[in-house]
C-alpha cells in the first residue's frame, strides 16, 4: 500500500493489485500510456504510436494523479516532466514504487533535463514538439526485447547516442578508455559515459568478469587463455592481468563447470 500526499489530498496505490495484473503486459497486444496536461501533445504523441502499430493499445492522461490512480501494467509510459499538480518527476518515482519494469519516456520542451529524472531511471527523453524519426527509434528500442527470445536477458544501456536495449548474450566486452566504456557487441559498437566498476558489478551476474582493470569481458565467449592474453570467439584479444591470472582462471574453470553441469541437467 502505498500514499501519495499532494494539493491537499491523499492518493492511495495498491501494488498487490498491480502485481496480479503484471501477466496482461506479458501477452497480447502493445500497450502504452501517455500522460501529458496539454491535449495536443497527447494528440500527437498518439498519432505517431499508432502509426508505428496500429494495434498498440494506447491509454491517455491529462495529470500524473489521474495516471497513478487508473495505473495497471503497461509496457512504456510517456510522460511529460512539467505538468500542473504533480509534475512527471513526482509521477516517475511513484511508479518506480510500483512497477520496475516500465519503461519511462520523458517529454519536455526544454534540452536541459530536470535533475531528479535521473532517480526515476527514464529509458529515454523526447523533446517537444516530437518528431516521427525519434518516436518510431524511441519505440522499436523498447520493444526490441520482447522480440527476443524468453531465456535471453536484455539489458538497457544510457549510451552517448540514447538508450540500448542489448541482450547479454551478444555483448563480447567492455573497455573503460578516455572516460568513456566501449561497448563491443555481436552487430555493432556503443559508448557510454560510466564506471567501469560499476559496469561489473552490474554485468557479474549475468556471466561477465573482470580480467583487467579497464575491461569486463562476457565468460561465454572466451575461446581460450593463453599467457595473459585472452582470445574471443570473434577473434578479439583480451589482456589478463599477471595479478588476476590464476584467480581469474579459476573463475573461467568453474564457469564452465557449471555450464557443463547446467547442459547435463536440460
Amino acid at each position: 500500500m502505498i500514499f501519495v500526499f499532494r494539493s491537499g489530498r491523499l492518493y492511495l496505490f495498491l501494488p498487490e493489485l498491480y502485481t496480479e495484473n503484471t501477466k496482461e503486459r506479458k501477452r497480447g497486444m502493445y500497450k502504452i500510456a501517455v500522460c501529458d496536461d496539454e491535449k495536443p501533445v497527447i494528440s500527437q504523441v498518439e498519432k505517431l504510436i499508432l502509426e508505428w502499430n496500429p494495434e498498440t493499445e494506447v491509454s491517455c492522461f491529462s495529470s500524473g494523479e489521474e495516471l497513478l490512480q487508473d495505473y495497471r501494467p503497461y509496457h512504456a509510459v510517456f510522460l511529460d516532466i512539467d505538468m500542473k499538480g504533480m509534475n512527471g518527476i513526482e509521477t516517475g518515482k511513484a511508479l518506480r514504487k510500483i512497477d520496475w519494469e516500465v519503461k519511462i519516456v520523458y517529454l519536455t520542451a526544454y534540452r536541459d533535463y530536470a535533475a531528479g529524472a535521473f532517480s526515476v531511471h527514464a529509458f529515454q527523453y523526447l523533446l517537444k514538439p516530437v518528431n516521427r524519426k525519434s518516436m518510431i527509434t524511441t519505440l522499436e528500442e523498447i520493444f526490441r526485447h520482447l522480440k527476443a527470445p524468453r531465456d535471453s536477458v536484455v539489458l538497457d544501456f544510457r549510451t552517448v547516442d540514447g538508450m540500448a536495449c542489448l541482450p547479454a548474450e551478444e555483448i563480447y566486452y567492455f573497455e573503460y578508455s578516455n572516460r568513456r566504456v566501449h561497448i563491443v557487441t555481436r552487430a555493432d559498437e556503443y559508448f557510454m559515459v560510466s564506471r567501469i566498476g560499476d559496469v561489473y558489478e552490474r554485468m557479474k551476474g549475468h556471466g561477465f568478469s573482470m580480467p583487467h582493470k579497464s575491461f569486463v569481458v562476457n565468460m561465454q565467449h572466451v575461446k581460450n587463455v593463453k599467457g595473459s592474453q585472452i582470445f574471443l570467439d570473434n577473434g578479439i584479444e583480451i589482456p589478463l592481468s599477471q595479478k588476476k591470472q590464476k584467480l581469474w582462471k579459476q573463475e573461467l574453470m568453474a564457469y564452465l563447470s557449471k555450464k557443463m553441469e547446467g547442459g547435463r541437467n536440460l
